[in-house]
């Protein structure tokens, strides 16, 4: 092992709490979106550890992540955006999973079989999945609607009129089913404070301690540190170059460490040469092109031997600062983490990034 995903279960239930606390006196329940294997953490830990915080509802992307999620949490309602395809029924009926009904043709395919209240999506100004708008009213008459979901495609950026479109629609979607819950509110929409949030919450990335913000500072805890393994120390002269298509070219004498770690576990390509790492209190920058296996970096002052650990993203190098290094967002970054790069639950006080405890971790 010479990459690891260090989470932080603690942290993951205090961003839930703080959810809940943030959703208190407008939404009845905050649920949880524990898709693409709950962002990458792991779902089974994830989903249980959410489970004995209080959460409820689970919200999945598709059929086979409900159905894999059900033998970890047996009584939690489990939500599968994608909503129900012909293959996909019969699984969905045996494991007790909700779908989110998004066309007319889901609508019908899965009411033949379940005659009891249907969740439904409404596109309220997101233009992806869903039923549109302004035919949804019509669309839906005679249908026993449970639940209504709908996605907010600008609550990261509260001041955008897109929110205030979708508020509107909201509204009146509430007036269309009155008594029927709403679930709307993604992290963003729930920290609003505002009637974005609705019944029942559904966060995502702010459990998994990204920034729901795209212009605000992060409220949430740090959950989840990518670290890396050194597994060389050298010194590059004067002149010399590092890595492939010699794209960095020294100009002192460098201390040179090599990570265990590279774009087959997740750490971007787009990281060459401007990427870093966080090791013994220093930021210590990328050399050189991100590879495959293995990343170089300047240790200079760094002190770092053969068997220490660093962090590539995590407390002291928050995954969104890392994600737009790399032109990217955070859901990409900890999503793309490798499923080779072993994840380990424990808090991420100890033991400390560049610590050397040892090849085996």
């Amino acid at each position: 092992m010479t990459a690891r995903l260090r989470i932080d279960l603690q942290a993951l239930t205090a961003n839930y709490r703080a959810f809940r606390k943030a959703a208190a006196g407008a939404v009845g329940a905050v649920g949880a979106v524990v898709k693409a294997d709950a962002y990458g953490l792991g779902a089974e830990a994830v989903g249980r550890t959410l489970a004995s915080a209080g959460c409820g509802h689970f919200f999945v992307a598709r059929a086979a992540e409900g159905v894999a999620l059900r033998r970890t949490l047996a009584e939690p309602a489990i939500h599968v955006l994608e909503g129900v395809f012909p293959e996909t029924a019969d699984a969905l009926l045996k494991h007790r999973l909700n779908p989110v009904l998004n066309s007319p043709e889901q609508l019908a395919l899965w009411t033949a079989r379940n005659p009891g209240p249907a969740t439904v999506h409404v596109d309220t100004g997101m233009q992806r999945l869903g039923f549109p708008f302004d035919t949804a009213l019509e669309a839906l008459g005679g249908v026993e609607v449970g639940l209504l979901v709908t996605h907010l495609a600008c609550a990261d950026v509260p001041e955008h009129p897109m929110n205030a479109v979708q508020a509107e629609r909201i509204e009146r979607l509430r007036e269309r089913f009155p008594g029927v819950r709403l679930c709307v509110g993604n992290s963003a929409g729930i920290l609003n404070g505002t009637g974005l949030a609705c019944d029942l919450g559904r966060p995502g990335i702010g459990l998994y301690g990204g920034n729901p913000w795209a212009e605000r500072p992060n409220p949430m805890q740090p959950v989840a540190a990518l670290e890396a393994q050194v597994v060389q120390v050298r010194t590059v002269q004067a002149g010399e170059a590092i890595g492939y298509g010699a794209s960095w070219t020294a100009e002192r004498p460098t201390a040179v460490a090599i990570l265990g770690i590279g774009y087959a576990d997740g750490l971007p390509r787009l990281l060459s040469n401007c990427g870093a790492v966080f090791a013994n209190s220093r930021r210590c920058p990328a050399l050189g092109r991100v590879s495959m296996d293995l990343t170089a970096i300047d240790a200079t002052g760094a002190d770092l031997a053969v068997g220490d650990w660093v962090e590539a993203f995590g407390p002291n190098l928050p995954v969104d600062e890392v994600a737009a290094k790399a032109s990217t967002i955070a859901y990409e970054i900890l999503t793309g983490v490798s499923p080779r790069v072993e994840r380990l639950y424990e808090a991420l006080g100890s033991p400390h990034a560049s610590e050397s405890p040892g090849p085996h971790g």
